[in-house]
């Protein structure tokens, strides 16, 4: 036994709070026009979240969906006021990711992180102009793992990339959030897409498609595991998406990979090997 482990092989010990992107932190100060209420409301009814998804979707947001704030997800060493959050996705383009590594991939990719960036914080001027505290998080700003987030929201879950893969966009959006007053919100219970991990485990296209070997896999004789070498990946320094581009997900879509990998896994020796 070694580190704790039956199994032999050892791997670089990586804080899963920590943002799973080679892009590093970056300060960005609040570009909200309109300021926080001093005595924020808390309550709002379903009404009120259907008119706000309506506006993030005429935006150009993707997906909304909405978790709680709690320490494994907080990146930053900074005080979060509230404990609610506004998950808010923003799908890439095929240009994009078509697009080979270099300058104009890299342009078209922080020009992606600045639009998000920009419909986040017209969202939290929605919030504040209706008496809710709001803090938008930029995509880069590395205050919350906002992949976790997304996650815990219910609207995908992380492969193997350490990208959130969901049905809308399969591994090709960008991520925010609002940190609110309002503590009101539809929390998920559960994740329906929790089984993407096990597929995951069997693809590795990922691993195997990036020319930066940012991907690592350590195999062991329990389980395995994929860390990301942030120092190599060249994401936002180059606008690299090879990890994205020849994932199953993104090449076939989400409902396909579902509907076989559910059938693969009714065969008795499938279910067998996942256990």
């Amino acid at each position: 036994m070694k580190n704790g482990s039956c199994c032999g092989n050892s791997e670089p010990q990586k804080d899963d709070s920590k943002s799973e992107c080679g892009c590093g932190f970056i300060e960005y100060r609040d570009q909200c026009r309109i300021p926080n209420p001093s005595k924020p409301s808390v309550m709002v009814d379903e009404g009120f979240l259907k008119d706000f998804e309506e506006y993030a979707g005429s935006l150009g947001i993707k997906k909304v969906g909405y978790a709680l704030v709690t320490p494994d997800v907080v990146i930053a060493e900074r005080f979060i006021q509230y404990p609610s959050a506004i998950v808010l996705t923003a799908e890439m383009d095929e240009e994009l990711i078509k697009t080979a590594p270099g300058e104009e991939a890299r342009r078209l990719n922080s020009s992606l992180y600045d639009r998000l960036a920009e419909m986040t914080f017209r969202l939290a001027d929605y919030l504040r102009e209706r008496g809710y505290f709001a803090e938008a998080i930029h995509p880069m700003s590395g205050i919350l793992n906002l992949t976790l987030m997304a996650q815990r929201a219910g609207i995908g879950f992380k492969g193997h990339s350490g990208l959130l893969i969901t049905p809308e966009s399969g591994p090709a959006q960008k991520v925010s959030a609002i940190i609110t007053s309002i503590a009101s919100l539809p929390l998920k219970d559960d994740n329906e897409h929790e089984w993407i991990t096990e597929y995951c485990k069997r693809c590795g296209k990922c691993i195997r498609a990036c020319p930066e070997e940012a991907l690592i896999e350590f195999k062991g004789c329990c389980s395995s595991s994929v860390v990301l070498m942030d120092e190599r990946c060249i994401g936002c320094s180059q606008g690299c998406t090879f990890c994205i581009e020849n994932c199953p997900f993104y090449t076939k879509g989400y409902h396909h990979i579902r509907s076989r990998f559910e059938r693969l896994m009714a065969k008795p020796e499938a279910a067998a090997n996942s256990r």
